[in-house]
């Protein structure tokens, strides 16, 4: 395919993940939040941000970077390999383990904090004078070393690639796990100098036994 042909054809989607991407890094981190609560007070950013980002996140995400994506691409759909049964079924169990693996890794984190709905619960009973207990946030208070997080520092990251990795291989998906996979690596840097600011010493210590986004096995 031709560049200008590429560019014409993914440029809109290329040009949505990246302003998703700069919205979802950005939007994360503590400069940003600091001036939001500025704005609006630190109550709002500690108790509804989170829930508020995640939901811009989702929407952007599958509403704006997908619908362009595979909406304008329909006839990239086609798989470009033909895999062999054997192939294929062997692919279709990473598949499912790659949304275990991200299953899991929401559960650990625990899914409700995770989308801010724990942190909007406590903002609404506050505002009604209700206290309600808060043991600090996953990433950002605590840091987990166990579990899956034993194996690997970002699990929902590398569940993620996997899934890309043994979808259908179409044009359209090749595309955008290569769109994915750069977000992680920049992403994850950027995650990590945040990780490394909050838990300092103990972060680096986690990262000299726990790979980012693949597992280290010592033999």
């Amino acid at each position: 395919m031709p560049f200008s042909s590429f560019f014409g054809d993914y440029g809109p989607s290329l040009l949505a993940f990246g302003v998703f991407a700069l919205f979802h890094s950005v939007c994360a981190q503590e400069p940003f939040k600091r001036t939001l609560a500025r704005l609006t007070g630190s109550f709002f950013v500690d108790h509804f941000w989170r829930l508020i980002y995640c939901i811009l996140s989702y929407g952007a995400l599958y509403y704006g970077v997908s619908s362009l994506h595979w909406g304008r691409n329909t006839e990239y759909d086609f798989w470009v390999i033909i895999y062999p049964d054997w192939l294929w079924q062997t692919i279709t169990l990473f598949h499912l383990l790659s949304i275990a693996l991200m299953y899991v890794a929401f559960i650990q984190s625990d899914y409700l904090e995770f989308w801010g709905f724990k942190q909007a619960w406590r903002g609404i009973m506050a505002l009604f004078g209700f206290a309600t207990p808060d043991a600090g946030l996953f990433g950002t208070h605590r840091l987990v070393e166990h579990g899956i997080y034993g194996w690997v520092r970002h699990p929902m990251l590398s569940a993620g690639l996997m899934f890309l990795l043994t979808s259908g291989p179409s044009q359209n998906n090749i595309v955008y796990t290569l769109m994915y996979t750069a977000y992680m690596l920049i992403g994850g840097y950027y995650e990590e100098k945040r990780l490394l600011r909050v838990f300092g010493d103990e972060y680096r210590a986690y990262q000299r036994a726990v790979g980012a986004f693949f597992p280290r096995f010592q033999f």
